[in-house]
């Protein structure tokens, strides 16, 4: 039924983690797909509030975003492979260098003429490679982190987009509650993300590691958190260092996504 609200094929299989911690994901590409709940958030929600996780995490399917995040690591992959070729290459000529001192050196020791001529040129010969291995590195690190930085955006934009496809088949007040009780209960129980396949995952969970601005937005009345949405969308009081810390981070805020949905509405 969430599939058809959604307007995906149904997932291979749904299935249920024994976690405390609430929390969902979707994983697979091309039809092989599947969605993975904890027991912690079907202890938690509603049924019509875990019906709206769950076309969540079947709007990320839709979108197509499990086969994107692939992509993008395979890129940033490679983009490593530039800057570890640069390092190569300066460890190399680095090397070299090592090694004609130590010739000069001992042909300085055998009385030999013209040794420290040699050692300069060898030395000058190796400078060339020394800086296409640095410029490499600089290449490299650059692009990665232009490339984290686009795969950062790029998720929190398809987090808001799988928000209102949730919205868009369950209602948005079914999201808002649902993403509340989680960010609530996440601040609690991290028994799922604090695992080391859970901390690898964490960023296609539909909660990675509620703020403490989070919780404390989650525990507002409605009331204070109209509020604070009307305050959002006029951009008044938008704090830098939240703002900053908001690039770095692979979802939006509770208080950002619960203003996107308000504002379907």
């Amino acid at each position: 039924v969430t599939a058809t609200a959604v307007g995906v094929p149904p997932p291979k299989g749904v299935y249920s983690i024994p976690a405390r911690e609430p929390n969902a994901f979707a994983a697979g590409v091309r039809g092989n797909t599947a969605v993975a709940v904890t027991q912690g958030l079907l202890d938690t929600l509603s049924e019509r509030e875990l019906k709206a996780v769950l076309a969540h995490e079947m709007g990320h399917l839709k979108h197509k975003d499990v086969g994107r995040n692939m992509h993008v690591a395979i890129v940033v992959a490679g983009l490593g492979g530039l800057t570890h070729a640069g390092l190569e290459l300066m460890r190399a000529a680095r090397a070299q260098n090592v090694a004609a001192r130590r010739r000069a050196g001992a042909q300085r020791s055998a009385g030999r003429a013209g040794a420290a001529n040699g050692d300069d040129a060898h030395e000058s010969s190796s400078e060339p490679i020394m800086g296409l291995g640095a410029a490499m590195c600089v290449a490299g690190l650059s692009t990665q982190a232009v490339a984290h930085a686009l795969r950062l955006g790029a998720s929190r934009a398809a987090e808001l987009e799988a928000d209102r496809a949730a919205a868009e088949a369950f209602g948005a007040d079914s999201v808002i509650n649902a993403l509340t009780k989680v960010s609530q209960r996440a601040a609690v129980h991290d028994d799922l993300r604090s695992s080391a396949l859970g901390a690898s995952m964490a960023h296609v969970m539909i909660s990675n590691r509620p703020s403490a601005a989070d919780v404390a937005f989650a525990s507002r009345s409605r009331r204070a958190q109209d509020k604070a949405d009307s305050t959002l969308q006029r951009g008044l009081g938008r704090r830098w260092l939240g703002r900053a810390a908001q690039m770095l981070s692979t979802h939006p805020s509770l208080e950002v996504r619960v203003a996107a949905l308000r504002a379907i509405n």
